[in-house]
């Protein structure tokens, strides 16, 4: 079976030709879509770029990144998205450790593309995915332009056999919080698994229009993104999320679809005016991760999207995207279907999920250990580390490093990540769940617990608050929260009160390793 994931751009092509895949500005059919990815992925070969060779792109969301992102495919190549938030040293330890022969760039990244010349040795050529006079032609490498390439005559990939199913797709790199960037290896068949079951699960149709707001190089939107096109719906981008921007390309494309975490949602409705309230009722779908949603939260937004699905996901890169998800008649607070909220869902199909104890052994619904999963999707393995590949691949599992526990219902919990469990006074403390203590306090707009040494505990459990606008929010207030709600030694010994907002990864999750530092520095 062919599950070559180019095949759902031909297909989008054959069933709605005429139907927008690029929204918005310089709009493009599925029919003019497919012939570019075709025409740039002879312009690729013409290059030098053969099949299984490292081709990387660092771009913001863009319609040329979907562009170049299917091209690749289609011209055999595997896809190395670089995470454009990290320094340059870091770029150049990525596009080093694959080998990268093939560097497509957008204008915000030029000068980035060219200084890592200097220190890539495969790096044979760079792509400019729009204006082509941002990158000059060094001695070392050659330079195109996405319309050049476009230009090509793609008879060769036309008749190039497709990619099979167990070959390589795409090596993504993990943000690298326990150590170097690893790369994970995700095949054809485990991205084309995927995208089928989170199409089905969010019920994408070819009048979808979905919004590519988080960034395209993490495997969140990526995968949706996989999805959309299965559907032949029409894919639109915000190059970088902003709560106002995003409200208004909503309102200029017609938006139908969106993934956001928590936080950009709770600052979407913080930015939201009365005039841009009708502007959201047309959203039908909301997908989001990175954290459970709090009820306060979701009641706010149902005011606003009425109409809308909520559906959180839980998952990580090494299984290609999600393994559980909360569907949409879940998110309530009250009701038959109520109290799973706080949960991450039960498994999507063909992902099989279980939690195991320290020593192994498979545990019962209920007891606590660490969230192990298996299934179609999981990841090949990390880019010539077979070490790191060996410590979560054991036993046909793939071991996640999150604690956490299922019900008698199937429905995950997830308790915290091992390493971000506290320590103090010899008693467990699970950040999560103080966390959600703390979000339920309604002058409470994002918050984050760490721990601090602490010369008496050991460790002492710190919060971060950001309050809401225009609230007048005291520690005291807050220890008052906790004290009536989670036992004494959960509560935080110390706060620090900020307006503004959390550090956030480019998956928008919490930085609470940076939050972590900041702390430390500060004087007691």
């Amino acid at each position: 079976m062919n599950m070559c994931l180019t095949s759902s751009v031909k297909r989008a092509a054959q069933i709605n030709p005429e139907g927008l895949a690029i929204a918005g500005p310089g709009a493009v059919s599925w029919k003019a879509f497919a012939k570019r990815v075709n025409c740039v992925a002879g312009g690729l070969g013409a290059l030098g770029v053969r099949p299984g060779n490292r081709v990387a792109l660092l771009s913001l969301n863009r319609p040329e990144f979907l562009e170049a992102q299917y091209a690749i495919w289609a011209a055999g190549a595997v896809l190395v998205p670089i995470n454009h938030r990290l320094a340059v040293s870091e770029i150049v330890d990525i596009l080093r450790d694959a080998e990268v022969s093939c560097l497509a760039v957008d204008e915000d990244h030029a000068s980035i593309a060219l200084e890592v010349t200097e220190s890539v040795e495969s790096l044979r050529s760079l792509i400019a995915l729009q204006v082509p006079e941002a990158l000059q032609a060094t001695a070392s490498v050659s330079v195109a332009s996405l319309a050049q390439l476009r230009a090509t005559d793609p008879a060769s990939v036309e008749q190039r056999a497709p990619n099979s199913d167990e070959t390589t797709a795409a090596i993504f790199y993990t943000g690298g919080t326990t150590g170097r960037p690893k790369g994970v290896m995700l095949s054809h068949r485990s991205f084309a698994v995927q995208a089928l079951v989170m199409a089905n699960a969010l019920q994408f149709q070819s009048d979808s229009v979905y919004l590519h707001a988080t960034p395209m190089f993490h495997l969140a939107d990526f995968g949706i993104g996989l999805a959309l096109t299965v559907a032949a719906g029409a894919h639109a981008f915000l190059p970088r999320f902003g709560a106002v921007q995003a409200v208004e390309r909503i309102a200029e494309v017609g938006v139908t679809e969106v993934n956001l975490v928590p936080t950009m949602l709770a600052a979407m409705l913080d930015q939201l005016s009365v005039s841009q309230a009708s502007v959201l009722m047309n959203i039908r779908t909301v997908a989001y991760g990175g954290s459970s949603i709090a009820a306060p939260l979701l009641q706010r937004l149902m005011q606003v999207m009425p109409n809308a699905r909520f559906r959180q996901f839980y998952g990580m890169t090494e299984l290609c995207g999600g393994c559980t998800t909360l569907p949409p008649e879940r998110h309530v607070v009250d009701g038959r279907l109520a109290g799973k909220l706080r949960s991450a869902g039960q498994a999507l199909p063909m992902m099989e999920v279980a939690i195991k104890s320290v020593d192994g052994a498979l545990l019962e619904n209920g007891e606590v250990g660490e969230i192990v999963v298996r299934g179609a999707p999981v990841m090949q393995g990390y880019w010539r580390n077979a070490a790191a590949t060996e410590a979560v691949l054991r036993d046909g599992w793939l071991h996640t490093g999150d604690v956490g526990s299922i019900d008698d219902d199937g429905f995950l919990t997830i308790i915290d990540r091992i390493k971000d469990m506290i320590v103090t006074g010899g008693e467990n403390v699970y950040s999560v769940e103080v966390e959600s203590t703390l979000a339920s306090h309604p002058d409470v707009a994002a918050c984050a617990v760490i721990g601090l040494p602490d010369p008496k505990w050991g460790e002492r459990v710190h919060a971060v608050i950001v309050k809401r606008p225009n609230t007048d929010l005291s520690e005291s207030d807050l220890d008052e929260h906790c004290r009536a709600r989670i036992a004494g030694y959960k509560r935080p010994r110390s706060y620090e009160i900020r307006e503004d907002g959390l550090p956030l990864s480019g998956a928008g999750k919490i930085r609470k390793a940076q939050l972590r530092e900041e702390a430390l520095r500060k004087p007691n």
